[in-house]
């Protein structure tokens, strides 16, 4: 199984730190963010991972090149023009083949434990981890019997960063700027096709130095 890591982001609510540095080589405790995950999806087992990259791209790929270091393979899906959360798969498709894939955000940092996507079976066309997000008054959906549901007002779960996904929702898409939630993710759930799971582990987003901040404190205090 394959891991698809969304690094193609500006981090705008970085700056200045992101100016010269993108947001996935930010580092806490010495090891960038992207670093902290590849090395737990080696540990989980996965072996190939493709990043996609835009905003300063060239650093992530000269830092860490073919994967080699870490035991791993790493290809790159580059983007001229940022193409948001779901063209990024759109425009990966070669690279993610007809395998089932994990994908993760990023600029997150958690301790989920990602073996249990490579052993889960999905019998939709994808799975997302969902988190209780207690800094927000409303999530984006509920769950039931593992399957999300859109169209109550309670909405008490966040999507995580973190969903292992079924290739065949980006068959016969043409390649272009599109939300992976919105646009591909939310008309699947409508009909039922999306399951999900609620984690309450440490799944951490990093959107502002305060985040930054916090999640060095964190992991000291692990």
């Amino acid at each position: 199984m394959k891991a698809f890591i969304l690094a193609a982001g500006l981090g705008s609510r970085l700056r200045p730190l992101t100016e010269d540095t993108p947001k996935p080589l930010l580092k806490v405790k010495g090891k960038s963010l992207i670093e902290w995950n590849l090395l737990k999806l080696k540990d989980a087992g996965f072996e190939e991972i493709i990043i996609n990259t835009h905003h300063l791209g060239e650093k992530i790929e000269n830092e860490l090149r073919d994967g080699k270091k870490y035991n791993l393979k790493i290809k790159y899906s580059r983007e001229s023009k940022i193409l948001g959360t779901g063209g990024a798969i759109l425009n990966a498709a070669d690279l993610i083949g007809s395998e089932d894939f994990l994908l993760l955000s990023g600029d997150l940092w958690t301790n989920y434990p990602f073996r249990r996507l490579i052993d889960l079976n999905v019998s939709g066309l994808a799975h997302m981890v969902l988190t209780r997000d207690d800094r927000r008054e409303k999530g984006d959906v509920d769950l039931e019997k593992n399957s999300l549901i859109l169209d109550r007002d309670l909405k008490e779960f966040t999507y995580s960063g973190i969903a292992k996904i079924n290739p065949k929702i980006i068959l016969n898409k043409e390649i272009k700027k599109i939300d992976l939630w919105k646009h591909l993710l939310m008309p699947l759930a409508s009909k039922g096709l999306i399951s999900g799971e609620i984690f309450n582990g440490a799944c951490l987003n990093i959107n502002s130095r305060n985040d930054l901040d916090g999640l060095d404190s964190a992991i000291s205090e692990r």
